[in-house]
């Protein structure tokens, strides 16, 4: 049995290894290394297959604690009041002047910082526009009990209406975007100047060359944004990935719930 321990424990280090590596293959590679370790650890203990199996299921199951226990009664807000805000500190936001610096250092121009609270999650947004291209960019924070993170969305608006975002969040999406949407995630993006290079050759390789010039004014970009996060909610709900809780107020369906564990299981495979 010593033999099958330590065997297991070299496979789980190999597996945190190759996870540590930001190449979706090798990625992936680590992600088997692990339920291969899972595996061996649960036979080992068992001294059956079906231990094994039972082990590797563990990973698949356990999302189902935190979504039928703290996601599924959850209720959330159909609109978002959005107002103005102070910008964190350094305590709370030690890199935001210096991604500030960072994006005003291809010409754009600091608007407006806002934000919204709701159920101890907290979320602010940094909004900056360009005097003579389209592009909007926004850097967001989101704070709550269990964790703190940040991203960039680069956005361009087109005369037909429609949106196509360029960010880094570090997620799956916890809904679906709505069909005027088009998204393009650069997780492992190294700088600012490079997700800007990447979001204009992606508008090039669709052949967008209707965008509209970005709000100047802090009024239209506020509105612009609650807007969007209206229609995605409202779209969510048309989807059945929403349900109206109360008034005001949607959660998540079972349908919903359903999708959030798939989009679990599209983060473990790193399959965007």
């Amino acid at each position: 049995m010593l033999f099958y321990l330590l065997l297991t424990a070299g496979i789980a280090v190999l597996s945190l290894a190759l996870r540590s590596v930001n190449q979706p293959l090798v990625f992936r590679l680590g992600n088997l290394c692990m339920l291969a370790a899972s595996y061996l650890l649960g036979w080992t203990l068992t001294e059956s297959p079906l231990g094994g199996f039972a082990c590797v299921s563990l990973w698949f199951l356990f999302p189902w604690i935190d979504i039928i226990g703290r996601v599924r009664p959850m209720e959330l807000p159909a609109t978002r009041p959005i107002e103005a805000q102070a910008p964190p500190g350094s305590g709370r936001f030690p890199d935001l002047g210096e991604i500030t610096e960072e994006i005003e250092a291809e010409g754009f121009v600091q608007v407006e910082d806002v934000g919204w609270e709701h159920a101890g999650q907290r979320h602010f947004v940094r909004l900056l526009t360009h005097p003579t291209e389209p592009e909007r960019v926004s850097i967001s924070l989101v704070e709550s009990d269990d964790f703190v993170f940040f991203y960039l969305t680069l956005s361009s608006r087109t005369a037909a209406g429609k949106l196509w975002h360029t960010w880094n969040y570090p997620f799956s999406q916890t809904l679906k975007r709505a069909p005027n949407w088009n998204l393009q995630s650069l997780r492992e993006v190294e700088s600012f100047l490079k997700m800007l290079l990447a979001h204009r050759s992606w508008l090039a390789a669709h052949d967008v060359h209707d965008t509209l010039p970005a709000a100047p004014d802090a009024r239209t970009l506020t509105a612009e944004l609650q807007e969007e996060i209206r229609i995605q909610v409202s779209h969510n709900l048309d989807c059945g990935i929403l349900l109206t809780a109360s008034e005001g107020f949607v959660r998540y369906s079972w349908k919903g719930c359903f999708f959030l564990w798939f989009q679990f299981l599209r983060e473990i495979a790193r399959w965007r």
